[in-house]
């Protein structure tokens, strides 16, 4: 993946593969030992500077708490990059969150959770509430980090329904809003046909354009199921950001792994889902 040119900013969106920390906090919490913790954290610093070249804004999704964002952030200062954090915390009872990583010459506004109040069945409609953050350089505009419900039970019509009430929820909101907008992260959803890909129908009429248009089709996967490949990670951009977009690319050598991710314990490869950097360019 190639390095940004001077004239040029990125945006990056990577699921960490349940990256948490020591202590259990929850009877759903799985915690990491020490050593395990410091050589996943030594092994996603050196991708993130590594082949994702650092990018300006890093969306990331299943993360436990701000201190580990904040320990990669250390890390990664050892790579020569300084990263500030954002992070609020959610509903999930496993403790998986939904942060981002910036660098100069990245300038936040504010920080929000959306729709964290939100109930669906007497729970919360999100565990993981998507991250509003208002970005006011290197150009002004919002980025929501999103990791919706999974696939998981989608046999149950109630786990179809919140699937859908999530993404109409936030389809209604993008339509809402006024201005430049990236909606980035794991969407749990992709195009085509059949149960999986519903909620992705629902979200495409917020009029926001999706990434991987700009890709070959051969190339639009980001995970695999079964072998075969789903584009479940994704991008979308307000028609303004779409044409300032110069390129984008996916990171290979994580999606399928399976084998080896659960041997090396999330060190060889760093997470199941390979990661999208877009690249824009910083003139208007």
């Amino acid at each position: 993946m190639p390095a940004p040119a001077a004239n040029e900013w990125t945006l990056a969106t990577l699921n960490l593969w349940r990256l948490r920390d020591t202590r259990k906090d929850s009877r759903l919490d799985e915690p990491l030992s020490e050593a395990v913790l410091n050589r996943r954290i030594q092994a996603l610093a050196g991708f993130i500077a590594g082949p994702l070249q650092a990018p300006h804004m890093l969306a990331v999704q299943e993360v436990e708490n701000r201190e580990l964002l904040e320990a990669l952030a250390v890390r990664l200062a050892r790579h020569g990059w300084r990263y500030r954090v954002a992070l609020k915390e959610g509903n999930d009872p496993s403790g998986m969150d939904v942060g981002l990583l910036y660098r100069q010459p990245v300038r936040i506004v504010s920080v929000e959770s959306l729709f964290a109040e939100q109930e669906f069945h007497g729970h919360s409609l999100f565990s993981r509430p998507p991250l509003h953050v208002t970005v006011r350089s290197p150009r002004q505009l919002q980025l929501v980090v999103v990791h919706l419900r999974s696939a998981r039970g989608l046999h149950k019509s109630r786990v179809r329904r919140k699937r859908q009430r999530q993404a109409a929820l936030l389809a209604s909101w993008a339509i809402e809003q006024s201005g430049s907008l990236i909606m980035a992260g794991d969407f749990n959803s992709t195009w085509g046909a059949g149960r999986i890909s519903a909620s992705y129908r629902r979200f495409a009429q917020s009029g926001l354009f999706n990434l991987w248009q700009r890709l070959p089709k051969r190339e639009r996967y980001s995970f695999r199921h079964r072998c075969r490949p789903q584009a479940l990670d994704h991008i979308w951009v307000s028609p303004d950001l779409e044409t300032s977009v110069i390129t984008m690319a996916v990171s290979r050598g994580n999606a399928g792994r399976y084998h080896s991710l659960y041997g090396s314990q999330g060190v060889a490869p760093v997470s199941d889902h390979d990661a999208l950097v877009v690249y824009f360019s910083a003139e208007r």
